[in-house]
C-alpha cells in the first residue's frame, strides 16, 4: 500500500510538470533568457562599434594634423661683428637664453655706443673686458642697468661673451668681457649670483688671443690691466648674414 501511494504521488508530479501550463512557462522563460542574451550581445556590439569609431576618429585626426601642420622654422640667432684694431670677432647672441641682456646689448650697438671704446682690462689666461672707456680713459655714459640672467643654462666657458657688473647682480649696463678659458667660478651657484653669459664667439678667437697676449701696464688703482697700446673697438654691428 505504501509503495502504491508513493508511485501515485510521483505519477501526479510527473503529470504536473508535463502539463501544458508548465511547458508554456518553461518555453516563455527560455525565450526571455535568449532575448536577454541577445540584448546583452547587441549592447556589447554597440559599445565595441562606438569604441572602434572613436579610435578611428582619433587616428584620422592625428594623421590629418601630421600631414597638414606647417612647421615654422625657428628664427636664426642674431650675430654681431666686433671690429677692432687687431681684427674682427664675430659673436652669436643667445636671444633664447638671455633675451633681456641681448636686447640691452643690441641697443648699445645699434646706436654706435661702442665705437671708439677700448679693451681696458686684459688678464691673460682669464678674460678681456671692454665697453666702458675710450683711449683717454674717459668713461662712457651707459643707460639703465639690465636684470641679471645668469641662471639660463649658459656657462662662462672659453669663447663665451658675458656682461661685466659691480657687486650688485642687476648692475650690468654696457661693459662686457670674453672668456679666455673656462671660468666656472663666474657661473651662478648657491650663494653666488654669477655673471650673465649671452653669446659665443664663432669666429675670430685668434683675434681674442692676440688681444689677450698684448703687453699691459698699471696706470692707476682702477686700471691695473690696461694694454700699453690701446686696442680700440672700431665698431660693433649686427651681421647681415647670420
Amino acid at each position: 500500500m505504501v509503495s502504491l501511494r508513493c508511485n501515485r504521488r510521483f505519477s501526479r508530479r510527473i503529470t504536473q510538470y508535463s502539463s501544458a501550463p508548465f511547458k508554456a512557462q518553461t518555453s516563455r522563460a527560455f525565450r526571455m533568457g535568449i532575448n536577454l542574451i541577445r540584448k546583452i550581445k547587441l549592447t556589447q556590439l554597440a559599445m565595441y562599434q562606438s569604441l572602434l569609431a572613436f579610435c578611428l576618429l582619433i587616428f584620422t585626426s592625428n594623421l590629418w594634423a601630421e600631414t597638414n601642420t606647417t612647421v615654422t622654422p625657428s628664427e636664426p640667432k642674431p650675430h654681431i661683428v666686433i671690429t677692432t684694431t687687431l681684427g674682427i670677432i664675430e659673436v652669436e647672441l643667445a636671444t633664447d637664453k638671455a633675451p633681456l641682456t641681448v636686447r640691452n646689448f643690441l641697443q648699445y650697438a645699434d646706436r654706435n655706443y661702442y665705437d671708439g671704446t677700448i679693451f681696458h682690462r686684459v688678464i691673460q689666461g682669464f678674460m678681456i673686458q671692454a665697453g666702458g672707456f675710450d683711449r683717454k680713459l674717459s668713461a662712457f655714459e651707459p643707460g639703465q642697468a639690465v636684470k641679471n640672467e645668469s641662471v639660463n643654462g649658459l656657462l662662462n666657458l672659453k669663447g663665451s661673451i658675458a656682461m661685466a657688473r659691480s657687486h650688485d647682480p642687476d648692475s650690468a649696463k654696457a661693459q662686457f668681457y670674453i672668456n679666455l678659458k673656462d671660468n666656472r667660478s663666474l657661473d651662478a651657484k648657491y650663494g653666488n649670483p654669477g655673471y650673465t653669459v649671452f653669446g659665443q664667439v664663432i669666429s675670430g678667437m685668434d683675434v681674442v688671443q692676440s688681444i689677450a697676449t698684448t703687453k699691459i701696464e698699471k696706470t692707476s688703482h682702477r686700471f691695473v690691466h690696461k694694454p700699453v697700446e690701446a686696442i680700440e673697438i672700431i665698431s660693433i654691428r649686427r651681421s647681415l648674414d647670420p
